[in-house]
This record gives structure tokens, C-alpha cells and sequence, in this order.
């Protein structure tokens, strides 16, 4: 048919045939596109929840829509202490988990769980974990867990002790009582040390605990209580001892981290890196902002005396040679924390 059009003609429709075979075929885009999920065990109000949906937002711009993430909340995935392995084995490329569940393989995590940080500013601590302490943590979580930890930690605040089954008023209140812990060996050393029993829960479970009278308190913060709305489940009492301050740390499988590439895995950093700092002003509002909510609700607040919590800090603080050992922490690890501590004075 083609030998008998002119060759003006000819060119025209090869031209034409041309743009119709490039539309029909597929773009090259989708075969870029990256697709990840990420499991958190914190609900949709909860501030990680917020923020991570943030990030996946900023990453999408900054990388032209090839690099999608997907979140999973609630634990729907996997329970927070699970995790770490699901990431190791490349199951799941992607969680941020609260540093109290990656201890047990990861030991020298069990730092921030010590004594060290009883009543210290989220201010000295996030200088701590930002420096070259935290550089040695995350340089060691990733060899022992086979991960990449892309940035820096989210800040969950100050953990106290909320009572459920029984009012938590002073710290003569803890003996006998069975004590939710969000997993970390040194908080049920700690518990252990003033008359309770610590036991490890995971949070998805910890509703039905309360409501079924298995725990008597819980270790947590105002905010996991005021978001997971666990007043309503049964926290009658909030004990403002500031056991420790709590972090939630980033981690992405090793396999999902070469998908990206050197460009993507830069945008993914820096996305990551640009919601941080919002995230830990909003934190601490959102802390105090879920403490006064709380108390509108009923419940109550107390407070130990400077005297109470001194003396429980000094009994406490002895016991750090101790949980080191126990819990196979790095002793020089401890004593970088404490020189660093020691500064901030």
C-alpha cells in the first residue's frame, strides 16, 4: 500500500504510526516507581502517625512521585517487637519503633532505658542522642540488626507511670502492682526495685488489659494515652515520676534501601531529616496539650516531692552497674553518656 503514496505522504503517517506505538506504550515512570510499607504500632491520632504521613508526602514530591510509601497502623503489620527482625529478614522495609523494643537485640539501646536520664529536659537528651552517643547507638543497631537507620529519632517525651486498676499516688503505690512496660528489661528492673512487677505488653493489647483488669498501671506517655484514648479503657491516675525519655527510631531494610538508589536514597534522608525537628516541638505540646485534656477527662495528677524523687533516683541510680551487666550493655558506652551528661550540668 505505502509504494504508491508520495513520500511526503509516506513520512506523515510513519510519523503518525510513530506518536501512536510511544502512547500506547507504557511509561517509563511506573517502572521507576518504588513502592514501600511501613508499620507502626501507634494509631492515626498519635503524633509518629501524623508526622510519618508527613514524610511520605515530602518524599513523594522529592522524588517525582517514584518513591511511594505506604502506612500501616495500629500494629496491623506487625507488633512493635516484632519489627526489627520483619526488617532484618527484609519482610517489611520499613518502621519507626519506640527504642525500648529494640534493646532485647540490640543491648546497648538499653542505655536510654538506665536510670542516666530520670528527670533530664527532653532538650539534654535529644543533644545526647543527636551527638556522638546516639552516632555509636545507630552505628551499632544497624550492624546487630541488619538495617539502615536513616536519619535522626523521633521524640515520644517523658514516660510516667498512669494507674488503672489502682490510683498510682506516691511511689509506695508500685508495691504489688503488676505494671504495663513497653518492653525494655531495665523498666522491669526498675519496677522490680521499688515493689511492682513489670510486664512486657505489647500496645495493641494493652486496651483489653485494662479493661480486663490484667495490669494494674501502665509505663507510657500522655500523649499514647490521650491519642489511644486509654482513659476510656480505664487510666484513672497519672503518677508524673519522668521514668525516662522515650524515642522512636527510623529503620529500613537493606534490600529496600539499594532499590532506591544514591539520588532516592539522598531524598529519602532529607525528607526524613526536614520533619524532625517539627516533630519533637510538636511532641512536647502535644504531651502537655494531651496532659490537660486528660485532667478535664478526671483523671488525676499527682506529683512526687523533689525529696521522693531524689531519694527513688539515688536508690535507682545505684543499680546502673548492675543493669549494665544484666543487660549487656557496652560499660563504655555508659560512661560516653555520662561524660556527655556530666557537660550539661
Amino acid at each position: 500500500m505505502f509504494r504508491f503514496l508520495t513520500r511526503g505522504l509516506r513520512a506523515t503517517l510513519f510519523t503518525a504510526l510513530a506518536v501512536i506505538a510511544a502512547a500506547a506504550s507504557p511509561p517509563k515512570a511506573d517502572a521507576a516507581e518504588v513502592r514501600f510499607r511501613i508499620s507502626v504500632d501507634t494509631g492515626a491520632n498519635h503524633i509518629t502517625n501524623i508526622t510519618v504521613k508527613d514524610f511520605l508526602e515530602r518524599l513523594r514530591k522529592a522524588t517525582n512521585g517514584e518513591v511511594i510509601g505506604e502506612l500501616f497502623e495500629s500494629g496491623s503489620l506487625y507488633a512493635a517487637r516484632d519489627e526489627a527482625r520483619a526488617i532484618a529478614r527484609g519482610d517489611l522495609d520499613m518502621s519507626v519503633t519506640v527504642s525500648v523494643w529494640l534493646s532485647a537485640i540490640s543491648p546497648d539501646l538499653g542505655l536510654l532505658d538506665l536510670p542516666l536520664f530520670a528527670g533530664r529536659s527532653p532538650s539534654q537528651v535529644n543533644a545526647l542522642v543527636d551527638g556522638p552517643v546516639g552516632k555509636l547507638l545507630n552505628a551499632r543497631t544497624e550492624e546487630k540488626l541488619g538495617v539502615i537507620i536513616p536519619g535522626r529519632w523521633f521524640l515520644l517525651g517523658f514516660a510516667s507511670t498512669f494507674g488503672a486498676k489502682r490510683e498510682i499516688k506516691t511511689f509506695d503505690d508500685f508495691k504489688g502492682a503488676r505494671i504495663r512496660v513497653p518492653g525494655g528489661a531495665a523498666f522491669v528492673a526498675r519496677y522490680k526495685a521499688l515493689g511492682g512487677e513489670g510486664l512486657s505488653i505489647p500496645f495493641p493489647d494493652v486496651p483489653m488489659a485494662l479493661s480486663q483488669g490484667t495490669i494494674d498501671a501502665l509505663l507510657t506517655t500522655n500523649e499514647t494515652i490521650h491519642s489511644a484514648k486509654l482513659n476510656e479503657a480505664g487510666v484513672k491516675s497519672a503518677f508524673v515520676d519522668q521514668v525516662s525519655v522515650l524515642y522512636i527510631i527510623p529503620m529500613v531494610s537493606k534490600s529496600f534501601w539499594a532499590k532506591l538508589g544514591d539520588k532516592n536514597q539522598k531524598a529519602f534522608a532529607a525528607s526524613w531529616d526536614a520533619v524532625v525537628n517539627g516533630e519533637r516541638e510538636e511532641a512536647l505540646r502535644r504531651q502537655d496539650s494531651a496532659a490537660a485534656d486528660l485532667a478535664k477527662a478526671g483523671v488525676k495528677y499527682y506529683h512526687p516531692s523533689a525529696q521522693d524523687l531524689k531519694a527513688v533516683n539515688e536508690k535507682l541510680t545505684a543499680l546502673i552497674p548492675e543493669l549494665v551487666i544484666a543487660l549487656k550493655i557496652d560499660p563504655a558506652v555508659v560512661s560516653q553518656a555520662q561524660a556527655e551528661l556530666a557537660k550539661m550540668k
